[in-house]
């Protein structure tokens, strides 16, 4: 009986055993054929030293292989290598730092002193400036600038830029930062009023007099481009502090452009300049010589993605006896507007709107926002056969990330609330040339009866930054530079558009239409472009028959 027990036991023991080893088993055999379903939909795609493990996304990747979707795809976490973290992505109290040169400032130096020396004359009559002084006014002027921008989340890339550009142009400068966006996004200060960035920053620009100030407000009314102009208007009162006077100029520019060394120092050694004598246009901005703007090139977030035919019209210069805080009030009075933006009507609002002023010689003060905002004033670009024709370029978008210019659609100026889900090509039409430069693409149309889609505003120049005539930043002269910068921005779009699929969770109906939708805007762009060919070829003929 006892015996019997005991079996009966051992062979309960047994099934035990034997079902736990079958469950063990199946959930082995579940795991393998997970990872064989998984394997099945992803591929592998090595970026330079960054593997990327994703979905059938070959036209994203500008690969051509054709990888069929059978299953429901499966996405896996994409981390950059060390290598490129440390290079791209390492930061300081929440700064990034970006690509930065690794020549010494001595690679640099050489050619700011190479553009310092040029020969007044020549550089005068380059920008249409007058080698003949007015009557009583000094044959070779040091006219002082005074700079002023707002500043936010910039990596230190940009501000390197900027700063080898500018180096030692200044006579003061004023930074202005936000404690939230345009449209009330909160943000922490990061290096307004610390010693630490101020030291640094002056050191950065060979400038002595310098100021990071904090704006902070937090009216509900306070948004869009009324906040950024109550921010601006911070600049001119730090100008007053740092000794501004009414015949230096003040400078007013996004942080991402910049008049180049070459212009700046036309600006201050030319002997006469229109735009800077107060006699000659007592700040009526409907003369357009009371506000000089630069003609600027454009590049978009990379060195290499040159927009064609394009010009900019920022940074803006005015003489200080026109700008407010720094001018004569009593003799131009500051214009009422109403909307915290605009001066009202008849406050010269534009050119003809002057019936509340005293007389013709009392125009308005120009507010900081008048510099960017207010109609009249000229561009001034090179005269130089062998340039390209401007004086100035924008950086635009040079972010560290695109987390960061999705965030900056979203939250500031006019925002997009669907910026974390679309692609970037269609997040702006200025990201849309960017993608076809790195994909090398075909460029959409520009005239304005095309298909939205495909239509851009600018159209990239091909070949990239060697097969352009200067200007570009001195910075730009760093080919290593240029040749890292080029491949962290083509890795990151590749990565853009890889998280992006993964925060939408695509089904494999919805991956495969979208990839097929890229493959057939290419087509359309690539036909566009090949019967735009043949119509111009076929333009020539008939205007060499036509000769003969």
């Amino acid at each position: 009986m006892r015996t019997t027990t005991i079996q009966k036991r051992q062979q309960k023991s047994w099934f035990r055993s034997m079902a736990a080893l079958g469950l063990l088993l199946f959930l082995v055999l579940q795991v393998f054929l997970l990872s064989m379903y998984s394997s099945s939909v992803a591929f592998m795609i090595q970026i330079g030293d960054v593997t990327l493990k994703s979905i059938d996304a070959a036209p994203y990747f500008g690969m051509t292989a054709d990888y069929g979707i059978k299953k429901e795809p499966t996405v896996t976490t994409l981390t950059p290598t060390t290598l490129f973290r440390e290079e791209y992505f390492s930061e300081e109290d929440g700064i990034l730092k970006g690509i930065l040169s690794t020549k010494p400032k001595s690679f640099f130096k050489r050619f700011q002193q190479d553009i310092d020396n040029f020969e007044m004359e020549e550089r005068c009559h380059r920008y249409g400036f007058s080698m003949k002084a007015k009557d009583g006014q000094p044959e070779r002027p040091n006219r002082r600038i005074y700079y002023g921008a707002l500043i936010a989340d910039e990596p230190w890339e940009l501000l390197d830029i900027i700063a080898t550009e500018t180096h030692g142009i200044f006579e003061g400068m004023v930074f202005v930062e936000s404690n939230r966006t345009q449209m009330l996004f909160e943000r922490p200060i990061k290096r307004a009023n610390k010693p630490k960035y101020i030291d640094q920053f002056k050191e950065m620009f060979g400038v002595e007099k310098l100021q990071i100030r904090e704006y902070a407000n937090e009216e509900s009314t306070a948004t869009g481009l009324v906040r950024e102009n109550n921010q601006r208007a911070e600049i001119l009162k730090g100008w007053k502090e740092l000794g501004m006077t009414k015949d230096d100029v003040g400078y007013i520019a996004d942080m991402d452009e910049s008049f180049t060394r070459d212009f700046l120092r036309a600006v201050q050694q030319c002997p006469y300049v229109e735009y800077f004598d107060y006699e000659a246009h007592k700040c009526v901005n409907s003369l357009g010589k009371s506000r000089l703007m630069g003609a600027t090139r454009v590049f978009e977030s990379s060195p290499e993605c040159v927009t064609k035919y394009r010009n900019w019209y920022h940074p803006d210069m005015i003489i200080g006896a026109c700008v407010e805080e720094i001018g004569d009030d009593s003799v131009h009075p500051r214009a009422p507007r109403s909307d915290g933006l605009y001066r009202d009507e008849g406050w010269a609002r534009s050119g003809g709107d002057v019936q509340n002023l005293p007389d013709n010689s009392s125009y308005p003060l120009h507010s900081a926002g008048d510099f960017r905002m207010l109609g009249g004033g000229s561009m001034v670009g090179s005269r130089e056969p062998n340039s390209s024709g401007h004086s100035a370029f924008h950086l635009h978008n040079f972010f560290a990330d695109f987390n960061t210019t999705r965030y900056k659609y979203l939250t500031y100026g006019h925002p997009d609330w669907q910026a974390l889900t679309k692609p970037l090509e269609d997040l702006h039409v200025d990201i849309r040339l960017l993608v076809r430069c790195v994909y090398n693409e075909t460029d959409g149309p520009i005239n304005s009866d095309a298909d939205y889609d495909e239509r851009q505003d600018f159209q990239r120049v091909e070949g990239g930054l060697d097969t352009n005539h200067p200007v570009f930043p001195i910075y730009f002269h760093d080919e290593d530079y240029r040749r890292r910068k080029h491949d962290a921005i083509s890795r990151l779009v590749k990565e853009d558009e890889y998280s992006r699929m993964k925060r939408l969770n695509l089904t494999t109906e919805e991956l495969e239409m979208d990839v097929f939708t890229q493959r057939f805007r290419e087509a359309k762009r690539f036909v566009w472009a090949h019967e735009a060919r043949v119509q111009a070829f076929r333009q020539k003929v008939k205007e060499k028959a036509q000769a003969l």
